[in-house]
């Protein structure tokens, strides 16, 4: 099989020029639900799972904009935030779309996979801690804490 596009001149690339990229800096940012979730299972436990992609739109005042410069910005940048499915975690996935997302529910009776078709475009705040790679050889990030924009 021939490989074609991005991954060969990839694959064509001097080792030394390829580098870990620096990890999104630690604070709060604005990000955006970019399309609907991913409705899978979890690949040890089978547990039922929705799983978010987000991608960071502006950063707030805790973030170090030098650092955010030297990870490239916000560009090209994206997350995940994933919630488990099971009867003593699906509250976490409601207040997510509830209370962070403002996904109207006034009455308290649309179902959640209503709401999960409200997701696309909805904003919220997103903090962005960082963790050692179990290997010692660097950082990831992860957004740790959600919370919803205030208009």
């Amino acid at each position: 099989m021939a490989v074609t596009g991005t991954f060969s001149s990839i694959l064509d690339r001097p080792s030394g020029e390829i580098k870990r990229p620096p990890p999104l800096p630690t604070g709060t940012y604005v990000w955006t639900v970019r399309g609907l979730p991913r409705l899978d299972k979890s690949s040890l436990k089978q547990t039922d799972f929705a799983e978010f992609t987000v991608v960071p739109t502006s950063p707030l005042d805790d973030v170090d904009t030098d650092a955010l410069k030297e990870c490239g910005g916000l560009v090209g940048k994206e997350g995940k935030i994933t919630f488990y499915l099971t009867e003593k975690s699906a509250y976490r996935l409601t207040e997510f779309m509830k209370d962070d997302l403002k996904i109207d529910d006034e009455d308290g009776n649309k179902p959640s996979r209503a709401m999960l078709d409200e997701t696309p475009n909805c904003q919220f705040l997103g903090h962005v801690k960082h963790t050692p790679s179990k290997d010692g050889k660097g950082v990831f990030w992860e957004i740790d804490q959600t919370a919803p924009l205030e208009s």
